[in-house]
């Protein structure tokens, strides 16, 4: 298969994906919300946006399949988030023992123990890192963001160190900027959720940015 004929096929994979888990995890939701019917439409070209970048990034390998399933669950946390300001467990620990699970199978399959050792030790960072700014700032980041951090840490960390930095630097970057835009027009600043900005850091640098 060529390189544009993956992408276009593993696209539409993601726009499937994206619609069946526009159905799924809407049920995690706690409150009725009006924006919740197009936070779903949005799942479904987002997912397949998602999915394309990471068949151009990795085209017919095995990477391809832990950082679609992040990209999946990515989708559905961040619109949580922005409807809820929560990032659900149930959400946050399927992502972490799929992906967990294919980098096992990475591992064995193609002799890849420092790479897993690698990203047991990214998850460790990541989420000690946001516990403590949790602990910290009062408030500032929740059980939920710590949680995030683990699973963005285990599949960045899978990849490599500098996809771990640079992900998580664009990730507080982006979040920084928007804070100040809000800031600026002197809207609300407490009501940006991190896990959008936290995924989209991970997503982009994973399907843009030379590792």
């Amino acid at each position: 298969m060529t390189p544009g004929s993956v992408i276009a096929m593993w696209t539409g994979i993601g726009l499937l994906v994206g619609a069946a888990m526009a159905l799924i995890w809407p049920r995690l939701l706690v409150t009725a919300s009006s924006g919740s019917l197009t936070a779903r439409l949005a799942a479904l070209p987002l997912t397949a946006v998602a999915f394309g970048g990471m068949a151009w990034r990795f085209g017919p390998q095995f990477d391809l399949l832990p950082c679609s399933v992040l990209a999946a669950v990515g989708v559905g946390l961040s619109l949580i988030d922005l409807l809820e300001r929560r990032l659900p467990s149930a959400l946050v620990y399927t992502g972490l023992v799929l992906i967990g699970g294919l980098l096992v199978t990475s591992a064995v399959l193609h002799s890849k123990g420092s790479d897993l050792l690698r990203a047991w030790v990214g998850m460790a960072i990541i989420s000690g890192f946001y516990l403590v700014l949790a602990l910290l700032s009062e408030g500032g980041l929740g059980a939920g963001d710590v949680k995030l951090g683990g699973l963005l840490g285990l599949a960045l960390g899978w990849l490599s160190w500098s996809t771990l930095i640079t992900a998580t630097f664009l990730g507080w970057l982006t979040a920084a900027l928007v804070w100040l835009l809000l800031k600026a027009t002197r809207r609300r600043q407490d009501s940006v959720p991190m896990g959008p900005f936290l995924l989209f850091g991970a997503l982009f640098t994973i399907a843009v940015v030379p590792m």
